[in-house]
């Protein structure tokens, strides 16, 4: 009968201990170990050895074989975590996710991240890969240029990881600027735009920050204490931010091209998309911030029609009224 592998044992220690410090050795060395070497030190027969390497390389290690009389292993140190049971089809996702994560300038940690995933997967991470550069492109980009944004971006994420105070001078959506000290909690993004969660001085409580609307900071050499009553979930989930004003219930029904188009995102919570025809789509969702639901509605012109709230269709009477008498002709 065949005797397993993985059933032999010397009496003083399993082969996958064995195996495990095989791995610890060649991690700790910066030169080639030879067998005689491997097996003084593991207490085993050198026939061993070349089985433990062999069982380490199934699993996805990377040691490399040098043949000679001065000959042994050695272990590809930028290659320490498993990637060889990688399929083709997992390679050309990864590759393809680096790629286009590479290919936004919205996306502040791409030198790091594609660093380290070179040590961490070193046999699939190359820049020759064969995959076409994709095309990333926003409909409406931020005028403030990526070094700018990186720059407020860096001085964020350090004041989190110091929790140093930051003074910062901040352009509302009513244009008006205002100095804040700001303990920043949390940078993410929304909208194809970046936030920090930070807690306001001015006003003792949490508000969230566009970044890009931050016209001058100043880390400051003070630190500051995370409230203890803070729960990220409290203010952040998959639909962005919670505490960003009421959730309201709309329905509209779109017509035309929107009727298809409609039904490709998700826009609110509890969306719900019924055909009414080859022309025609209902929209039930809740959306949050008024301003925001308007904007959000006049978006689709002609081709939409509001069905409830009663609040949504007055106000997009107003913006009607509004542009009447501003396109109006004047009287004589």
């Amino acid at each position: 009968m065949q005797t397993n592998f993985w059933d032999m044992d010397d009496g003083k220690t399993t082969k996958t201990s064995q195996c495990i410090e095989l791995l610890k050795i060649l991690y700790s060395r910066n030169s080639i170990v030879g067998v005689a070497e491997l097996a003084g030190e593991l207490d085993t027969n050198p026939r061993n050895i070349p089985l433990y390497v062999k069982e380490l390389r199934r699993i996805g290690y990377q040691i490399k074989t040098e043949h000679g009389r001065y000959g042994g292993y050695y272990l590809e140190r930028h290659g320490l975590f498993p990637v060889t049971k990688l399929s083709d089809e997992e390679r050309t996702g990864l590759m393809a996710g680096t790629e286009y994560l590479l290919a936004r300038n919205d996306f502040m940690e791409k030198k790091a991240f594609f660093a380290a995933m070179r040590k961490v997967m070193p046999s699939v991470m190359t820049r020759d890969t064969g995959l076409d550069e994709p095309f990333v492109a926003n409909r409406f980009p931020l005028a403030m240029s990526e070094e700018e944004l990186e720059s407020r971006y860096l001085a964020l994420q350090k004041a989190i990881a110091e929790r140093y105070v930051v003074e910062i001078d901040y352009l509302s959506q009513q244009n008006d600027r205002t100095k804040r000290m700001i303990h920043p909690y949390k940078l993410y993004m929304y909208n194809n735009a970046w936030f920090v969660l930070a807690f306001d001085e001015s006003i003792r409580d949490i508000r969230y920050f566009k970044i890009n609307r931050i016209q001058n900071w100043a880390v400051q050499h003070r630190t500051f204490r995370v409230l203890k009553t803070y729960q990220e979930s409290d203010y952040l989930d998959e639909f962005g931010m919670k505490q960003n004003g009421n959730w309201y219930p709309i329905k509209l029904r779109l017509t035309g091209n929107y009727a298809m188009l409609v039904t490709e995102r998700v826009y609110g919570k509890d969306q719900r998309v019924e055909k009414i025809d080859d022309r025609t789509t209902e929209l039930s969702v809740k959306m949050q911030n008024k301003d925001s639901v308007l904007r959000f509605v006049l978006g689709f012109g002609k081709d939409c029609e509001v069905l409830e709230p009663t609040w949504l269709k007055d106000e997009l009477m107003k913006v009607v009224a509004q542009y009447r008498n501003l396109y109006d002709e004047p009287k004589e």
